[in-house]
């Protein structure tokens, strides 16, 4: 009995291994079912064109040893047990030149509606058996069609009433008569509804309950058409599963609109005819929506995902970090502002979104710009809500955030605002390091990157450059790469990229006289040397990118090392290597002269570094005066921000149990040397593990600060920190 629909594919996998198809995808009763499937190789006839597979059902030997060619062939059994979740594994034999394969398959009952059946069926049927392939563990004898006209015997439950000739609808497949107390219902057999059941009460309402019931899977298990579907549409692996199809329009137009924001691709796409053409080939059903239609499903989207970003942070009970900057569109030359905001949700994971992307129109003037952003707080209800801002450091910048200050009200912020302004530390490093660089090597700079730019403007040009390149360079394999001006960790991929080419550089040079003004051999010298005191700033820089852990007890060791190198390279031989350190070292003093206070609050949560790191690198950047004050300054802070969150959340609440927070680090620091001085430094001050604080001091303080971490807005220490 051959499946009525064959997939015109079929589903297999590559050579030697298991095809595994999960299917019905509903859980089926205890009872005897019809199995038919059908197998081909689809490939073009030849002596090759075979497959030899094993077939099992839920791990019990189904099929052994069948030969599937190009001719086709159908595997029958009329009695085969099923219970619960199904699945067919087709396990390959050794040496089969390809993988298993399916083509179609039914699972079915003979249900007896009445009336004699015909003859003329009972031999198609008897046919249909003996040409099949039976399985060995299945019964060869030929399916017999009872004359009878008497009910069928459903289960030994007395309550059950019989489905006798005058049930002929085709709904009672659905559903069982059922007897409670005395009155007749029928039990639906997916969720168990019982409905009115008796003679004058029709089929219609159980007709209209199979429509709706949330438990029925596919209309009609004979009829299903079956596709192998990935649920990961990532997952490389070859397991399939086999699933009823249903095509709804709604769900199309939703991926179709998904599929234009996701690749940025433009609306009128809808109406290309080629697109088109295309979507009929897939899903004749699917009536591709006109470009209105379109731009209505991605507006819907939109709402639908702020609602959810909504949500989620009015869920969060913490308070909301904001970072913003400014954006160009290079084709309109129009402004644009972002707004990210950073929480802790109740889970405790870092999360971050972007709740507004605004068209800011020109003069972009410390007015206009604290306006929108004042206009994107209030949209969201963060008025009250806000840690800190974190913004680019410039003048405009620093305008807008004195407005801002007077918007909100002092007491919903931060220690009265102190930390309501924060400066983007990755901005900060930028600033540092380009005045750096200018100062000692603009015009070697300039050379390398007019060079670059001179090796990559055509393909022929990229290709002479890569040929000269294996020749001389073997081991280099890195491409040539330009850097963005306004970013200084581009500028140093591009001129550690170059260094390991400047032979290559040299040789084309003497080769092609249309490449003029190349590097000298003092830019190189200078480049190399830079670069390799660059590379902290380069560390320093991705340890400050995470986005999807706090960074924040990162930044205080960070910015600390940074501090002690830059006044190393003093001492340097080479005399613009202390010019350039001279100049940073200005440039750091302007902006972490004091180092940011919460950046040394974030380590003193850290239980593996408290107040020893703060006194470790507090030793090694100021003299003795300096020490204690700067010392004291952080446990001052420390002790504000207890008492701040101890007058919100009161005194009176108990702690909160362990479980529902980790104050550990999501970092661990790779400086070996750093690890060997801080060891040495514990070692030499046994008081040092509390420093400040003595061991019950800091449990006490940690312990306020624990009260209250499911209730009170905590922001963790991370707020106002720039992860960009």
């Amino acid at each position: 009995m051959p499946p009525s629909r064959a997939l015109s594919s079929g589903i297999t996998t590559s050579r030697g291994k298991t095809l595994e198809i999960k299917w019905p995808p509903i859980s089926l009763s205890d009872r005897n079912y019809h199995i038919s499937f059908y197998f081909q190789d689809n490939r073009t006839p030849s002596p090759y064109s075979w497959r030899v597979f094993n077939i099992l059902i839920n791990g019990d030997a189904f099929y052994n040893k069948l030969n599937v060619t190009t001719s086709g062939v159908n595997v029958y059994t009329p009695e085969w047990p099923l219970s619960g979740q199904t699945q067919i594994t087709l396990i390959p034999e050794d040496g089969a030149p390809v993988g298993p394969i399916m083509n179609a398959a039914e699972m079915f009952q003979l249900l007896p509606l009445g009336g004699r059946t015909s003859d003329k069926d009972g031999e198609n049927l008897s046919e249909m058996s003996n040409n099949a392939s039976v399985p060995t563990s299945a019964s060869n004898t030929p399916i017999a069609i009872d004359d009878d006209e008497s009910p069928l015997e459903t289960n030994s439950d007395p309550s059950l009433l019989p489905i006798t000739s005058r049930h002929t609808s085709a709904v009672w497949s659905d559903f069982k008569r059922k007897r409670v107390g005395d009155v007749i219902k029928a039990e639906c057999n997916h969720c168990s509804k019982l409905l009115a059941g008796g003679s004058k009460a029709g089929t219609t309402h159980l007709k209209d309950h199979i429509k709706i019931c949330p438990k029925r899977v596919c209309q009609d298990l004979r009829q299903t058409r079956m596709f192998g579907t990935k649920k990961n549409l990532n997952d490389k692996n070859d397991t399939m599963t086999l699933a009823p199809y249903e095509f709804h329009q709604e769900d199309g137009r939703r991926d179709l609109a998904e599929m234009i924001i996701l690749h940025e691709y433009p609306i009128s796409m809808v109406e290309h005819i080629g697109f088109r053409k295309y979507s009929n080939t897939l899903q004749p059903g699917f009536k591709v929506p006109s470009r209105n239609t379109t731009r209505k499903d991605i507006m819907k989207r939109y709402e639908l995902e702020k609602e959810n970003v909504a949500t989620l942070l009015r869920k969060a009970k913490g308070k909301i970090a904001l970072t913003t900057d400014m954006w160009t569109a290079d084709n309109q030359r129009k402004g644009y502002m972002a707004v990210t905001s950073h929480f802790i949700d109740n889970t405790w994971k870092l999360q971050s979104r972007i709740i507004r992307f605004l068209y800011v129109p020109a003069p972009h003037t410390a007015e206009v710009l604290a306006d929108a952003l004042k206009e994107s707080i209030q949209s969201w209800n963060l008025d009250l809500r806000l840690s800190s801002i974190t913004v680019d450091n410039c003048s405009t910048n620093d305008a807008m955030m004195e407005i801002l200050k007077g918007v909100f009200p002092y007491g919903s912020l931060l220690l009265r605002g102190d930390f309501f302004h924060m400066r983007c530390c990755a901005h900060i490093l930028n600033l540092i390091v380009q005045d750096g660089l200018s100062a000692v090597v603009s015009n070697g700079v300039q050379r390398i990157r007019d060079s670059v730019v001179f090796w990559t403007a055509s393909d022929k040009r990229v290709q002479r450059f890569e040929q000269v390149a294996k020749q001389i360079t073997p081991e280099c394999s890195r491409k040539l790469a330009l850097d963005c001006k306004t970013r200084w960790n581009s500028t140093y991929e591009m001129l550690s990229i170059a260094t390991s080419y400047k032979e290559v550089f040299v040789v084309l040079s003497a080769r092609n006289n249309l490449y003029k003004n190349p590097p000298t051999p003092e830019d190189w010298e200078k480049v190399e040397k830079i670069c390799e005191h660059l590379e902290v700033f380069s560390k320093t820089t991705l340890s400050f990118s995470g986005t999807n852990y706090p960074t924040a007890n990162l930044y205080f060791p960070k910015i600390c090392a940074l501090r002690i190198a830059i006044s190393g390279w003093l001492l340097s031989p080479h005399d613009y290597v202390r010019k350039m350190a001279d100049i940073m070292l200005q440039k750091y003093n302007k902006y972490w002269a004091s180092v940011n206070g919460l950046m040394g609050v974030a380590t003193i949560l850290d239980p593996r570094y408290k107040m020893a790191l703060i006194r470790f690198y507090f030793a090694k950047i100021f003299d003795e005066h300096d020490f204690e004050i700067e010392v004291r300054r952080i446990s001052d802070l420390l002790r504000r921000l207890v008492d701040e969150y101890g007058s919100k959340m009161g005194k009176t609440q108990g702690s909160s149990n362990q479980q529902d927070f980790d104050l550990g680090s999501s970092s661990k620091s790779n400086e070996e040397t750093f690890m060997q001085e801080f060891a040495e430094f514990l070692q030499q001050d046994k008081d040092s593990n509390c420093g400040e604080f003595k061991d019950d001091e800091y449990a006490k303080l940690v312990g306020e600060l624990e009260e209250g971490f499911e209730t009170c807005d905590i922001d963790s220490g991370t707020s106002g920190l720039c992860t960009e």
